[in-house]
């Protein structure tokens, strides 16, 4: 189909095996992206990879089983998906550790900060925020060849990191959100942007455990990612960096589904010396 926005575009999907990365990925297959698909979970993985396959044909995915934290394994997977289709265009940085993790009622009963189990709290730093980084490193170089690329880091909005039992998801969502905004400066002008995209509010996910007893209905549902991810990962969005897309909000137009990442709106309130202030 040659009007398929994503034709010849090859894309990355970490944490692709259900929730948000498995909707995105088929979205993103449907408009034609080749598809380097990551996660733990080998079978889900394989599932997953069999829907691509459906949609695009079975040269269009390669299932990747990786770590996001780990340096080698991560390195590993960038590595092979450039090895298969030839290049890397888009890293969709998805693979998260979520609040159910700490918590089988994480809202109705959320834990104290002092009462966070610490390997886990650390592990959530490790893949919420170290992973994007480090698939963003091994990730980049091939996309500045190219001389076009995006990264585009899933986070949250800012008044649910600190919700009341998000003290592990909370603060590693809030890093990622800030290091988003280092990398599209970094990145300024070469071609590779770095976004944000969020649902916008609770999604219907595992990280939302049933104990919870929210309504699923109630909640932002997987496919409401789709078509904001494929503008994302497209031409569509060339001059866009640096900034937060929230998907609840795409129907309403760009004007309220997007602000800057970061929050700069908050006022520069850091004193610096004027050799590194911006």
């Amino acid at each position: 189909m040659t009007d398929q926005k994503l034709a010849g575009k090859v894309v990355m999907m970490t944490g692709a095996g259900r929730g948000l990365g498995r909707s995105m990925a088929l979205a993103l297959a449907r408009e034609g992206a080749k598809l380097a698909l990551v996660d733990l979970d080998g079978e889900e993985l394989q599932q997953v990879a069999g829907e691509v396959q459906d949609i695009g044909g079975r040269e269009s995915v390669i299932p990747l089983g990786a770590d996001v934290c780990d340096p080698d394994s991560s390195a590993t997977a960038i590595f092979y998906a450039i090895e298969n289709f030839g290049r890397l265009d888009v890293l969709f940085n998805n693979a998260a550790l979520g609040p159910q993790a700490v918590a089988a009622d994480p809202y109705g009963n959320p834990p104290k900060f002092w009462e966070l189990d610490p390997y886990t709290f650390t592990r959530m730093v490790d893949v919420n925020t170290a992973g994007p980084q480090l698939m963003a490193a091994s990730a980049v170089p091939n996309m500045l060849q190219n001389g076009w690329g995006r990264i585009v880091n899933i986070t949250t909005a800012l008044d649910a990191m600190y919700v009341p039992g998000m003290g592990a998801y909370g603060p590693s969502k809030a890093a990622l959100e800030a290091h988003t905004a280092i990398m599209a400066r970094d990145l300024e002008g070469t071609g590779v942007t770095a976004n944000v995209l969020i649902p916008g509010g609770p999604a219907n996910t595992r990280m939302i455990p049933d104990a919870t007893g929210i309504p699923r209905e109630a909640l932002i549902q997987p496919e409401e990612m789709q078509e904001p991810a494929v503008w994302l990962a497209s031409v569509e969005s060339d001059g866009h960096n640096g900034e937060r897309f929230i998907a609840g909000h795409w129907a309403d137009g760009l004007g309220k589904a997007s602000a800057p990442c970061a929050w700069p709106q908050l006022g520069k309130q850091a004193i610096l010396p004027k050799s590194i202030a911006r």
